[in-house]
Parts: C-alpha cells; sequence; structure tokens
C-alpha cells in the first residue's frame, strides 16, 4: 500500500483529501502544519502534497528541507496551491496543483509521479511494483458517490 503525506493547514481540506485517498487504497497521513509535515516526511512517505502558504514553515519551506536530507531527497513532492504557482514552478517540484482541482486531477498527479518513482528510484528497484497505476484506474472507474464531485478537495 502506497503512503502518502498531505501537509495542510485546512482542517476541512486536509480530512477530506485523507479521507479520499484511504478510499482509493491508498495510506494516507495528515500534517497540519509544515513542521508537523517535515517530521512526518522522515518516516520516508512514498509521495508527498503539500499546501503552500501555512504556518509554521510554508509549502517551499517544507519542500528545501525535504530536499536537503539524503533520506528524504527523492520522495515525490507535489504542490497544492490557490496563489503561489509561478514560485511553485521555479523550485522544480514533481507536480503541482492549482487549487481548486477535481478528485481526477489529483488522482493522476498522483499516479504520475508513482509510476515514476517506481522506475527512476533506487528505493523501488527491487520491487517493480506496477500495479498502483492500474488498480488507481480501476478503483477510480468502479468508486461512485460524493467524492466524484469536481473541486470538492478545495473550495
Amino acid at each position: 500500500m502506497k503512503k502518502i503525506l498531505v501537509i495542510e493547514d485546512d482542517d476541512l481540506i486536509r480530512e477530506t483529501v485523507l479521507e479520499l485517498l484511504q478510499s482509493r487504497g491508498f495510506e494516507a497521513v495528515g500534517a497540519e502544519n509544515g513542521k508537523v509535515g517535515i517530521q512526518l516526511a522522515a518516516e520516508i512517505p512514498d509521495l508527498i502534497l503539500s499546501d503552500v502558504m501555512m504556518p509554521e514553515l510554508n509549502g517551499f519551506e517544507v519542500f528545501a528541507a525535504v530536499r536537503s536530507h539524503p533520506a528524504t531527497a527523492s520522495i515525490p513532492f507535489i504542490f497544492m496551491t490557490g496563489s503561489e504557482m509561478e514560485t511553485a514552478l521555479e523550485l522544480k517540484a514533481d507536480g503541482y496543483l492549482k487549487k481548486p482541482c477535481s478528485l481526477a486531477e489529483m488522482l493522476r498527479a498522483i499516479a504520475t509521479q508513482l509510476e515514476k518513482s517506481i522506475v527512476t528510484n533506487p528505493k523501488y528497484q527491487k520491487v517493480q511494483d506496477n500495479s498502483a497505476p492500474s488498480t488507481l484506474s480501476l478503483r477510480a472507474r468502479n468508486q461512485k458517490g460524493r467524492f466524484e464531485i469536481a473541486s470538492v478537495c478545495w473550495q
């Protein structure tokens, strides 16, 4: 099961994203600010989704801290932002989601990065688990209900 760290200061958004990810078969862990996010990144998740504008440490500071440590430097990192997209693009993160985004956009960004990490990250070289993207799309196609509304993640 792939582990995703969601760093988001808005409780409703964070809990919604965590529930969405868990409903799609991910192990999802939440952090309410950048400081807690950095601490949880030490547990080496498979991917990090991070808001930019947060108290304690902002997403850019989290990104810099994660990239500066050898153990966490290769974790795929996706920014979620509504207002700081240009700065986020300059930092060369692995992905970017502009708020608001749809569930489909979020799942597509996650699947893309997880697929890349299987091929490029030495951590995954022995495993070669290519089932995640196809499992994700199968789950996504079979899931119905309240989570399929575009922009549910971010208001």
